[in-house]
């Protein structure tokens, strides 16, 4: 009892002497100006205590009354401090221009921003998060220089297009690699679309190919890196964001309505006057020989229209949920989030949804061992709906009826039965594209510490993605026009690995020379499996494609395996002289299972050099430069895409008569080529960064020329070979171009509540060109290649056509006949060499889809806990082709017809030509559809506030933020149609807007973010 009495005593005696001595320290960490660092990192030194501060730079911890505290920021020098009794200590952090923003991710490891020597580009998490979409690519459009970024339309979860430093191959892929926590993706853009972007913690773009080559193979055509959030030591943080958006379409596409319908029609069956006479020069039939359909005629007495297009499209939403937790010890960190985005489209069957979750877990074993893991699942829900919905909502005579007296949708709304009413494609379970995609990606590394400076990594990244895609087409769509329902289920099962070993060896002596080295041994294999089976005359409709055993005809089953394997060993070596020297030279060695025997292997090199000029003497001490560095360098990197088993040809199934039945033979598909091989690119790279004023001012130059030669060229053969094109490696191309950006404080307020303005602004131009194709002339030149549009001298993607400079009047009826066969009406072409015929030789490249320039400017503004930000994207120069003035600009009379300027001989305008019912589409009407594509766009305005701490404390959180944010609210071009801004794929070279083509979008939204 004694022995209880004395212990407990000892007990109370203990917890007060430690009550005594430990308390809470308050204060504020800022940068040298004063401003707020928020999330800065205080830690009690010697412990895992520790805390991060919260937007306004303010934190509070327990603490020893004799501890010290260590306040560490991202590019500032830590700083201890020792509390000594006080119970508020206020730190302010000096930046440390030697760190540079302290490390920057170059590819199998990390280096000081002043110690690169290759192009490279860093777009933090704000930058990213800021932009509301479900695709992190998307949201760095326009922020990169050098890294262009076209959207594919409106439809929801759709990937965009992005080319870094423009196009090197004409058949090969020009995609990026994409690079997820240090493993290189074997989905290419669909890889990105799997990540939420709130989880990304930066994006690292590697532009040059000095900066790629460790990449070898996979870095031909630029390399994003992407770092995905991770704990770092502190209390741990629940943070939860949202925001909900309304969307419309941007713009709309001018169609005529009935009355301006009837007008064309009537025009288009003018007939002579008299045997002999010309139409054009006719009179006008009666109504009721003009209207067939008696529904016609009907509108037209009663003044009745019907707008398809305002039917189809609606308001759609956008919404978007993420709770995440992180926090750690000096031993633990972890970082984890679940997220939920959905999105409905503008027309009611388009809609995306996923669903995300992550894990980062980091762990320290010892001093020598050190594992980690970035476990990683979605799943995302595509309906990506029918073309034909805004195809016929275009095209449909508008002099039709869209509903019976009931309500309900008339298939047929004229008795022309080629035109369906598109809101049949609309009703539920009409018509249904269902796109699921399931992934699980773990990337797992082991860290060993085998020495002061040497320190072995081992990656492991398994990938596995499920793919579905069940199709329904019922009855009563454009599909089947009241034939039989058909389905179609694909299944693609993708399981791919990377394995690395990687050593990295860093050292410094005489406090001078620092070293480094990096040796690589990765291996990297996909296998891809794929299952498709097609039915038609499904027996009742509401089974869709979920029992497809019970359809009375049986279509095409398939299947496919493909797989491939890469090797690689790399080896890269980094010096510098006293942080003003800089050398880096790298070797990579890539082995693709892909090409031949003999031409699997190739050898990469990677040299760069660099200049820190504001290290030297006699700029150290300067008030104005303090930044500025020179970099040089020179790069190879190679290209394999193409398909595996490329290079040993295809067997296909083929009919044919024997006797008096018919047999299944096989013979080759594709023509083998056993001596492909590697396509290879050069390219040359001179660039500068700066820094004026304490680098309130910054930026980076670049120029660069980069040759591709041995292009895995599709070549095209003659039709009496049998066989259409042949992979070949022959061809090459060039490009070369420039980029500036630059970053600056235009006002730097000393308070923290003061007006600050914060402006960045980013420029790139390039060139790009065929420089040699396969045909040559007797003296081995080489030779346009017309069939493709390939010309030597000009980009890869071009608009070859005849120029149209009017149309022909009623004064130039000889003229008409003699040079075109044509009459007053017609389209009229420019006589290129003046023979005074229209011939083949009077086509032109009429331009290209190559921007002159392209880029973007940033403004942010911010007072007390008010900011205010917006985002123009520009794209200058550029041709597009605008299948709207082709494909739905017929004249003829049928469907309904842009709203355009037609000719008649009461209206001799030089805008489009007369319409004609004996004419599906005027001579020669692909010249209508060029344009200028130029555009500026309002990217994002955003406005937001974040609640003062002195709110935040009374709700024991420690940052709340509330913000209104626009998207593509405005636009500026000269194309009347829908948004301009379109990719690059295109059957008929270059770029182009059709009917298709979903709108794009503009968003209201308003959004949360708040953080425990």
């Amino acid at each position: 009892m004694l022995r209880r009495k004395i212990t407990f005593l000892l007990m109370a005696i203990s917890m007060l002497s430690f009550n005594a001595i430990l308390g809470q320290v308050t204060g504020t960490v800022t940068d040298g100006s004063g401003v707020p660092l928020p999330g800065a990192s205080i830690v009690v030194k010697g412990t895992t205590v520790g805390t991060v501060a919260d937007f306004d730079g303010n934190y509070a911890i327990n603490v020893d009354s004799n501890g010290v505290l260590v306040f560490s920021y991202v590019g500032f020098r830590p700083q201890e401090i020792g509390v000594n009794g006080k119970s508020s200590i206020n730190a302010s952090l000096e930046a440390d221009a030697s760190l540079l923003d302290e490390v920057v991710v170059v590819g199998y490891g990390t280096q000081k921003k002043g110690s690169v020597t290759g192009s490279i580009a860093t777009i933090g998490a704000e930058a990213i998060e800021k932009i509301a979409t479900s695709s992190s690519i998307d949201a760095i459009k326009g922020q990169v220089a050098g890294v262009d970024i076209q959207a594919n339309g409106g439809r929801p979860g759709e990937n965009s297009t992005v080319r870094i430093r423009g196009r090197r191959s004409i058949s090969a892929s020009n995609d990026p690699l994409y690079v997820i926590d240090g493993i290189p993706q074997i989905s290419g853009n669909a890889a990105v679309a799997d990540i939420n972007p709130q989880d990304i913690e930066s994006m690292n773009v590697l532009k040059d190919a000095a900066a790629t080559a460790i990449y070898g193979s996979r870095g031909a055509n630029g390399v994003i890196l992407i770092t995905t959030k991770r704990g770092r030591v502190g209390d741990t943080k629940i943070t939860y964001s949202t925001h909900y958006g309304v969307t419309s379409a941007t713009r709309l596409v001018d169609m005529m309505d009935g009355e301006q319908f009837a007008g064309l029609k009537r025009e288009s069956r003018r007939r002579p006057a008299t045997e002999g006479d010309p139409s054009w020069n006719g009179t006008i039939p009666a109504d009721d020989v003009v209207f067939e359909d008696p529904v016609e005629l009907e509108s037209i007495a009663l003044g009745r229209s019907t707008d398809y297009l305002d039917l189809v499209l609606n308001n759609g939403w956008q919404t978007n949920h993420q709770v995440s937790v992180s926090g750690g010890s000096e031993k633990t960190n972890f970082n984890t989030s679940v997220g939920y985005f959905n999105e409905q489209g503008i027309i009611s069957n388009m809609d995306f949804e996923r669903f995300t979750g992550r894990l980062n877990l980091d762990h320290k074993i010892s001093d020598v061992f050190k594992v980690g893991m970035s476990f990683t699942v979605s799943h995302s829900i595509q309906n990506y709906g029918s073309n034909a919905v805004m195809g016929e909502s275009l095209s449909n005579n508008p002099l039709g009826v869209p509903y019976d007296a009931n309500g309900e949708v008339i298939f047929l709304p004229t008795n022309d039965g080629i035109r369906t009413n598109p809101l049949s494609e609309l009703v539920d379970g009409a018509f249904v594209d269902e796109r699921k995609v399931t992934r699980v990606f773990v990337p797992v590394y082991l860290d060993i510490n085998i020495a002061e400076g040497l320190k072995w990594t081992t990656n492991f990244g398994p990938d596995i993605r499920y793919y579905r895609r069940g199709e329904f087409r019922g009855s009563l769509t454009n599909d089947n026009r009241g034939g039989p329902g058909d389905a179609e289920v694909e299944n693609i099962q993708n399981f791919g690995y990377t394995l690395e070993n990687i050593l990295n060896y860093n050292t410094s002596f005489n406090d001078k020379h620092n070293f480094g080295m990096t040796l690589l041994q990765s291996i990297q294999s996909s296998r891809r499996e794929q299952f498709k089976s097609e039915v038609s005359n499904i027996p009742y409709e509401e089974q869709q494609f979920y029992n497809m055993s019970t359809a009375s005809v049986k279509g095409v089953i398939d299947s496919d395996l493909e797989e491939w394997t890469l090797a690689s060993f790399m080896g890269r070596l980094n010096y510098d002289f006293d942080g003003k020297y800089l050398f880096q030279a790298s070797l990579r060695a890539d082995g693709s299972s892909r090409l031949a025997e003999g031409k699997k292997w190739n050898y990469f090199p990677g040299i760069s050099a660099g200049w820190r000029i504001s290290q030297e003497d006699f700029l150290l001490d300067s008030n104005t430069i303090s930044d500025l560095k020179l970099r040089l360098s020179y790069g190879e990197v190679g290209n394999t895409s193409v398909n595996p088993y490329q290079t040993q040809g295809t067997l296909g199934a083929s009919d044919y008569a024997f006797g008096e039945g018919s047999a299944l033979g096989f013979a080759l598909s594709e023509i083998p080529n056993s001596s492909l091989g590697w396509e290879v690119s050069k390219t040359i790279d001179v660039g500068f960064d700066y820094g004026f004023f304490n680098n309130r001012i910054s930026g980076s130059f670049d120029y660069f020329s980069t040759k591709t030669s041995a292009l895995l060229l599709d070549r095209t053969l003659p039709p009496s070979s049998g066989y259409s094109s042949v992979f070949q490696n022959v061809g090459s191309t060039a490009t070369r171009g420039v980029e500036f950006g630059i970053n600056g404080d235009v006002i730097q307020n000393q308070n923290p509540d003061g007006f600050n303005w914060n402006i960045g602004f980013n420029i790139a131009s390039y060139k790009e060109e065929i420089t040699e194709l396969p045909l040559k002339d007797e003296n081995g030149n080489s030779l346009d290649d017309l069939g493709n549009r390939w010309f030597i001298g000009q980009p890869v993607n071009v608009f070859y056509d005849y120029e149209k400079i009017g149309i022909y009047q009623t004064s130039e009826e000889a003229l008409a006949a003699s040079a075109e066969s044509k009459v007053p009406g017609e389209i009229k072409l420019k006589d290129q060499n003046n023979d005074g015929v229209i011939t083949d030789e009077d086509r032109i490249i009429l331009g290209t889809d190559i921007p002159d320039f392209y880029g973007g400017i940033t403004n942010t503004f911010n007072y007390k806990g008010w900011d205010l930000s917006f985002f123009f994207y520009f794209r200058q120069g550029q041709m597009i082709r605008s299948r709207f003035h082709d494909s739905n600009n017929g004249l003829f009379g049928r469907y309904n017809n842009l709203d355009v300027d037609y000719w008649s001989i009461d209206n001799p305008t030089n805008d489009a030509p007369r319409p004609n019912e004996n004419q599906e589409s005027p001579k020669n009407a692909s010249t209508m559809s060029y344009f200028d594509g130029s555009y500026v766009k309002l990217r994002n305005l955003q406005l937001g506030y974040n609640f003062p701490s002195s709110l935040t404390k009374k709700l024991n959180i420690s940052n709340l933020r509330l913000y209104l944010s626009g998207q593509n609210l405005w636009f500026l071009t000269d194309f009347e149609t829908f948004d301009p801004e379109v990719s690059e794929e295109d059957d008929d070279g270059g770029n182009g807007v059709s009917s298709s083509t979903v709108p794009s979008n503009k968003m209201f939204s308003i959004g949360l973010n708040v953080t425990f």
